[in-house]
């Protein structure tokens, strides 16, 4: 009697140790398997992805949209672009401007908007498809400027610009305090320190 009990208590415990086996066999994948090599790829790109954007978070000096340099000079796309007050349509519009070409500064970057200020300090909201990146300038104040032949103010003189003039900006070489523009059909040199819409010593390349 004694002799049958231990043999059935042999084969219980040894049928529980070959079920635990089973699960464990199925709870571990082969050592052969992987993951889809896709999932890895994936995994990679939103790990990056992730990455740059708490890098642009972090760095006031770079937008957390386009990844570009805070601050940077733009110009207006259209001859009707909308200046609002906040990031978005829904908030009213501050100012309207009538000025292809006119540069701003952008300040900061949320989503598809862009925070600007003009040449008179006047700030607000702009959508990012009304902006280009092609430099111009505008002569502030209220007296004109000289436009030179070439850059020393003893060369002969191109033209005279009016306050409100807007033209291109072709080429500032770094350090330099002269710039090569275009007003209309007419290029000539001009002192940094005479128009709105490049920084001080910034290199611009020739367009």
């Amino acid at each position: 009697m004694s002799t049958r009990i231990r043999t059935r208590a042999v084969c219980i415990r040894a049928g529980v140790l070959a079920a635990s086996l089973a699960l464990v066999s199925l709870a571990s994948p082969p050592a052969h398997a992987a993951q889809p090599q896709g999932a890895d790829q994936s995994a990679d790109r939103s790990q990056a992805a992730a990455a740059a954007k708490k890098k642009a978070v972090d760095n006031p000096n770079i937008g957390s949209s386009t990844g570009l340099p805070l601050p940077r000079f733009v110009s207006l796309r259209a001859d009707a672009v909308n200046l609002r007050v906040g990031p978005g349509d829904q908030y009213p519009i501050k100012w309207v401007y009538h000025r292809v070409g006119l540069p701003v500064e952008v300040l900061r970057e949320f989503d598809v908007w862009r925070l600007v200020v003009d040449s008179d300090g006047n700030k607000g909201w702009m959508h990012e498809a009304t902006l280009i990146d092609t430099r111009h300038f505008v002569i502030p104040g209220q007296s004109p400027v000289t436009l030179y032949r070439s850059a020393n103010e003893a060369s002969r003189a191109a033209a005279q610009l009016m306050p409100g003039v807007v033209g291109l900006i072709q080429r500032c070489n770094a350090g330099s305090d002269w710039c090569h523009v275009r007003v209309d059909h007419k290029g000539g040199w001009l002192e940094r320190s005479q128009f709105w819409g490049s920084f001080p010593g910034e290199k611009i390349p020739a367009k």
